[in-house]
């Protein structure tokens, strides 16, 4: 029988299938004049087109999860992320900071909260568990006004977390691992102890490692890599590179199991535990909890698993910087890498990260601190990593958008809350980051496209600082925008304050004895301390207060005693000259849901 090279056999359709094998069978000299649709042998071609279908799916499917990009099930992706030496992120725990107060029955010269110290939390009418991560001593003081002994200590971190021990016996000799049963741990609280044997009592502390490099065959060192189930095993050295566990060993592997998001927002904390034997405790919440995060997903592991194995753990150019971070901690948002010569005044030497953790604006001290000790034996000789806060500059936006009422039943609070909406998503895309710009004409298009019944829409946008003023000392105050600002004409105290548009105006703070002050500047470059009178015109109190360089957007507000203000900041607010607005390196533009005033107008058409 000659070949049919027309035949094709690889579709994923059916019918596609049977008409082409009907086809090839028509084709035939010695069966043409069959009845291919009413005969028995139409039977015969339902058979085969279901056997071809279903090899050509399974081929299909098969062909696919061999490869990063287009593999879809996870266990496929977490196998190829492991040829690239990359760990995808677990689950992480909310973190809060509380500090206790303990009050013993003695007079002890410390007391001790041991690692995995216990306080609870309801959140959203769930009991959540809350642990600590190190041991913490708090030592005696005397309080600074009474005199009396007091035990209080320092900035507590605490994470959410149910606490799991699991112990496996060595049981092979070669190659033992130890499959950890919690797909939602937080591998960054993962505690793996061995000791001799079920009946020793000496447990040795294993470190966790990521490469080789320094092990040697007396490294008490594991691994830790991706499983089937969206699960983590410990792995350990070969007797070579890290110490081999010998038959008998117990592994004991401590950590949490998060409940990711359901974590965050816990406000108030309850000790749980004894400390030191003591139970009169009193717990004082710093700030709420946060950073509880989703495992990482699919498609955040097919982007950085490349991306990561282009790094190679070393961190040389400031994509590497960013990328290591990133991996190593999930809570990073934002982060921008640059060299210490592109400061002012330069500082040789030195790489600057300007990091923004989600869920606060820029980064604790204590964070600063765990990415600056993890680039340590990362970067080259000589090269010292500096951890920054990121500037801030806020944007307030005041807006206008109609809808026709006679094209929607919808309500102008609906209508308000998909512009609203709208334009928080287009933030979040597009700017919310280092290096972003706004583009006010993509702004007014995600409101526009937010409802079909919009016709139109109008924004102002004015940049914003926050300060937070010393209240018992005078001080100076430097502020950069970054846009060039425009300036109304010159101030007038005769003039209303309806009628005077301010380059940089201000909130309400104290000045002296009067409560209702505020800042602008004078349209010639000088800034002043004012009020408004009765008739809503200024009267001038201070009239060297600063100055502004409208070209560069830079502001200096001269020494000034600010001892209170109106809301939780000092707002510095400025007027740009163009309806767009850029950010500058180690700047994010931010847009907060609390900054966007709309204006909803019924129009009818």
């Amino acid at each position: 029988m000659a070949a049919n090279t027309a035949t094709t056999v690889v579709d994923l359709d059916f019918d596609k299938i049977k008409d082409n094998l009907r086809n090839f069978l028509r084709s035939q000299a010695n069966i043409k004049d069959y009845d291919f649709e009413g005969s028995n042998i139409s039977t015969i071609l339902d058979v085969l087109s279901y056997n071809t279908y279903l090899n050509n799916f399974y081929a299909n499917m098969i062909a696919n999860e061999m490869f990063l990009d287009s593999a879809q099930i996870k266990d496929s992706i977490i196998s190829h992320a492991k040829e690239l030496n990359y760990l995808p992120s677990s689950c992480s725990s909310a973190n809060a900071k509380i500090k206790i107060k303990v009050n013993p029955t003695d007079n002890p010269g410390s007391v001790t909260l041991n690692k995995w110290h216990k306080f609870s939390s309801s959140i959203n009418g769930k009991s959540k568990t809350f642990s600590t991560d190190s041991d913490i001593v708090i030592t005696k003081s005397a309080n600074a006004t009474t005199g009396v002994a007091e035990w209080i200590s320092g900035e507590i971190n605490i994470y959410e977390g149910q606490i799991v021990e699991e112990f496996f016996t060595v049981a092979a000799a070669n190659n033992f691992t130890a499959t950890l049963s919690n797909a939602d741990i937080d591998t960054d609280s993962l505690e793996v102890k061995v000791r001799a044997s079920n009946t020793s009592s000496v447990n040795a502390v294993w470190s966790k490692v990521e490469t080789l490099f320094g092990l040697t065959a007396s490294s008490n060192s594991y691994f830790i890599e991706p499983t089937q189930g969206s699960k983590y095993k410990i792995t350990f050295g070969d007797g070579i590179f890290g110490k081999k566990p010998v038959l008998g060993n117990i592994i004991e592997a401590k950590y949490r199991i998060s409940s990711k998001e359901e974590g965050n927002n816990g406000k108030t904390f309850t000790n749980v535990d004894l400390v030191s034997g003591y139970s009169n405790t009193v717990v004082t919440t710093i700030s709420n909890s946060s950073g509880g995060t989703e495992a990482e997903s699919i498609e955040s592991i097919k982007q950085n698993a490349p991306k990561s194995f282009q790094v190679q753990e070393r961190a040389v150019t400031s994509n590497d910087y960013e990328i290591l971070a990133k991996r190593e901690f999930p809570n990073i948002q934002n982060i921008l890498a640059f060299g210490g010569e592109q400061l002012s005044p330069p500082r040789y030497g030195k790489v600057i990260l300007a990091v923004d953790m989600k869920d606060a604006d820029g980064v604790p001290a204590s964070a600063k601190r765990s990415i600056a000790d993890f680039f340590t034996k990362k970067t080259p000789v000589g090269i010292d990593v500096e951890v920054v806060q990121p500037e801030f500059t806020f944007l307030e936006v005041v807006g206008d958008v109609s809808y026709n009422i006679s094209v929607t039943t919808q309500t102008s609070e609906s209508i308000k809350s998909k512009s609203q909406t709208a334009l928080l998503n287009y933030a979040n895309t597009n700017i919310n980051s280092f290096n972003a710009n706004y583009r006010n004409s993509k702004a007014l298009s995600a409101i526009d496209n937010a409802d079909t019944s919009i016709v139109s829409s109008q924004l102002k946008i004015r940049l914003f600082k926050k300060l937070t003023p010393n209240s018992s000392t005078a001080a100076s105050y430097e502020l950069l925008f970054d846009n060039e600002l425009e300036a109304d004409d010159l101030f007038n105290t005769t003039t209303s304050k309806n009628l005077y548009l301010p380059a940089v105006e201000s909130s309400l703070f104290t000045y002296k004895t009067d409560n209702n002050a505020f800042i602008i500047d004078d349209g010639a470059g000088k800034l002043k301390i004012v009020k408004l009178d009765s008739a809503n015109k200024f009267v001038e109190l201070l009239s060297d207060a600063g100055s502004v360089n409208y070209t560069t957007g830079k502001v200096e507000i001269n020494s000034v005693l600010i001892p209170s203000f109106s809301g939780g900041v000092l707002k510095v607010f400025a007027r740009s000259k163009n309806r767009d607005l850029k950010g500058k390196q180690a700047t994010i533009l931010q847009l907060n849901s609390e900054d966007i005033l709309l204006n909803v107008n019924q129009e009818r058409l």
